[in-house]
C-alpha cells in the first residue's frame, strides 16, 4: 500500500508539473510574461521536465519569430585599459590579462569589419569600445562616420556598445544612422555590487534610458554564471522586461585568467538552456540572442539553444576571444530547417 501511494503521488506530481509547464507555455503564446512565482519554479525542474518545456519554448519562438535566425557580429574597435573594475572583464585595468590593448580603429577598419560580417552572413553589426563611455569628440565623430558608411555601403542593421553614454551623444549617433544601442545590465541589482564597484546599477539603467530617449532601439542583457542565484536570474529577467528592450543578448561567463572571476566554473549545460527558456517565457516576443560562452557551455549541442527559445546568435569573434567558424553556424541553422539571414526573402535595414 505504501509503495502504491508513493507511486500515485509521484505520478500526480508529474501530472501537476506537466500542467504547470503547459500553463506557462500557453501564457507566453499569448504574448504575456509568466509570473514571478512561475518563473522561480523552473529552478527545480529535472532534465526530463526541461526537455518537455523546450518543446513549448520552441513553439513560442516559432510563433513570434518564425524560421528566421538573426546573426549579429561585433568588432572590438577599442580594447583594454578600462578604468571600470567589472570582475568578469579581461579589459579592465584592475586585472592583468592577455587581452589586447589598442586605441580606436580607423573608420576604414570598422567599415571593413562590417563588410566582412555581412559577407559571412550577419544581418546586424555592432561597434564595441572599451572604457566608461565615449565622450572624446574625435572618437565620437569617427564612430559616427563609420556608422554612416556602414548604412550606405551595406544592408546591415547598425549597433554600438560604447558604455555609459550621454543623451546628446546618443542623439548624434542616431542622426548618423545608428539603429540600436547595446548596453547590458550585467546582473541583477541585488548582485551587482559583487560584480562592479566603480559604477552603480542605476548608472546602467540610466544608460539604457538615455538610448531610448534618443530614439534608438535597445539591446539589453546580462552575463549568467557569475555566482548569482536562480532567483537573481529571474530578478534580472523582469528588470530587462520592464525596461522595454527589443533585443536581449545572453552571455554565459567564460572565466578569463587574471580576472576576479577566474576561479569560477562555466555554467552547466542544462542550466544554460533553462536560463534561455526562462527568458523566452518572460519575454516571449523579444529577439533573444545567445552570445558569449556559447561554444564552451553548449559544446557540440548548440542547436538546442533554438528549442530553448533563442532566435539569434552572435557570429564570428567575440571581444577578446575567437568564436567558431561562421560557416559552421550557418550549417547548423540550415540543418535545423531554420533560415540564416543569407536565405531570408528580404534582407534589408528594416
Amino acid at each position: 500500500m505504501i509503495k502504491l501511494i508513493i507511486f500515485t503521488v509521484g505520478r500526480n506530481l508529474t501530472d501537476m508539473r506537466k500542467e504547470l509547464i503547459d500553463g506557462m507555455v500557453e501564457t507566453a503564446l499569448t504574448g504575456q510574461s509568466i509570473s514571478n512565482e512561475q518563473a522561480l519554479q523552473l529552478e527545480s525542474f529535472s532534465h526530463e521536465e526541461l526537455d518537455y518545456l523546450f518543446i513549448g519554448t520552441d513553439r513560442i519562438r516559432d510563433q513570434f519569430k518564425g524560421e528566421n535566425v538573426k546573426i549579429c557580429s561585433i568588432v572590438n574597435a577599442k580594447s583594454g585599459r578600462c578604468v571600470e573594475d567589472c570582475s568578469f572583464c579581461g579589459q579592465s585595468s584592475s586585472f592583468k590579462t592577455d587581452a589586447p590593448e589598442f586605441e580606436l580603429m580607423s573608420v576604414e577598419e570598422m567599415v571593413t569589419a562590417a563588410k566582412e560580417a555581412e559577407a559571412f552572413g550577419a544581418n546586424e553589426f555592432s561597434i564595441v569600445a572599451s572604457g566608461t563611455k565615449m565622450n572624446d569628440r574625435e572618437e565620437l565623430d569617427r564612430v559616427k562616420e563609420a556608422v554612416r558608411r556602414i548604412k550606405a555601403e551595406t544592408n546591415l542593421e547598425t549597433c554600438c556598445s560604447l558604455g555609459l553614454m550621454e543623451l546628446d551623444h546618443l542623439k548624434e549617433l542616431k542622426e548618423a544612422g545608428l539603429d540600436r544601442c547595446h548596453h547590458n545590465l550585467e546582473t541583477a541589482a541585488s548582485h551587482f555590487e559583487k560584480i562592479v564597484t566603480t559604477h552603480t546599477y542605476e548608472d546602467e539603467v540610466k544608460a539604457v534610458q538615455n538610448a531610448q530617449e534618443a530614439g534608438l532601439d535597445v539591446c539589453v542583457g546580462g552575463i549568467f554564471g557569475m555566482g548569482e542565484s536562480f532567483t537573481q536570474r529571474v530578478e534580472l529577467a523582469f528588470s530587462i522586461r520592464d525596461l522595454g528592450t527589443q533585443s536581449l543578448p545572453i552571455n554565459f561567463l567564460k572565466p578569463i585568467e587574471g580576472t576576479g572571476m577566474d576561479h569560477l566554473e562555466t555554467i552547466e549545460y542544462y542550466d544554460a538552456l533553462k536560463t534561455i527558456a526562462l527568458l523566452r517565457l518572460i519575454l516571449p516576443k523579444i529577439d533573444l540572442f545567445v552570445c558569449g560562452g556559447r561554444e564552451e557551455v553548449l559544446t557540440d549541442k548548440q542547436e538546442k539553444l533554438f528549442s530553448a527559445g533563442a532566435n539569434g546568435i552572435l557570429g564570428g569573434n567575440y571581444l577578446t576571444t575567437k568564436g567558431q567558424d561562421p560557416k559552421r553556424d550557418i550549417g547548423m541553422i540550415e540543418d535545423l530547417g531554420l533560415r540564416p539571414p543569407t536565405s531570408w526573402e528580404v534582407n534589408s535595414n528594416s
